[in-house]
């Protein structure tokens, strides 16, 4: 047995006909083609990434570092890296994001919030020695 266990290639799916309702934590990779209701969030790298595919759908929260949407969602997303709206996708909720990219095509219902790179000082914080 391995002693050494790390997260590498640790992708979790949401297969196409599944229905899941409730909160799912994942740690690199989580790919949804079924339809998923509830909350998502990131435990694991800078570089994980939640993938709603084409035909899969999204109800909730989703907060990760990269965020690529094929598919119907209605939920906030942060997307502490970057967020991707495909073509074929019909987004409706409060997306925040530090890079957004939105394909041709691509139906986004409400409203965009771009975060800042790093919380800055406070006025008092700054003159603080």
């Amino acid at each position: 047995m391995n002693s050494k266990q790390g997260h590498n290639a640790a992708t979790s799916l949401v297969a196409a006909g599944t229905v899941l309702s409730g909160d799912i934590t994942f740690c690199q990779e989580l790919v949804i083609a079924g339809t998923v209701n509830g909350s998502v969030f990131c435990d694991g790298e800078d570089t994980s990434v939640v993938k709603i595919l084409e035909g899969g759908t999204f109800t909730g929260e989703i907060n990760a570092p990269r965020v690529e949407i094929a598919g119907k969602v209605d939920a906030n997303i942060t997307g502490t890296s970057s967020v991707s709206i495909d073509s074929s996708a019909d987004v409706s909720g409060v997306i925040r994001f530090y890079k957004l990219a939105v394909s041709p095509g691509a139906v986004v219902t409400g409203e965009l919030v771009t975060m800042a790179e790093g919380p800055k000082p406070t006025a008092s914080e700054s003159t603080e020695r």
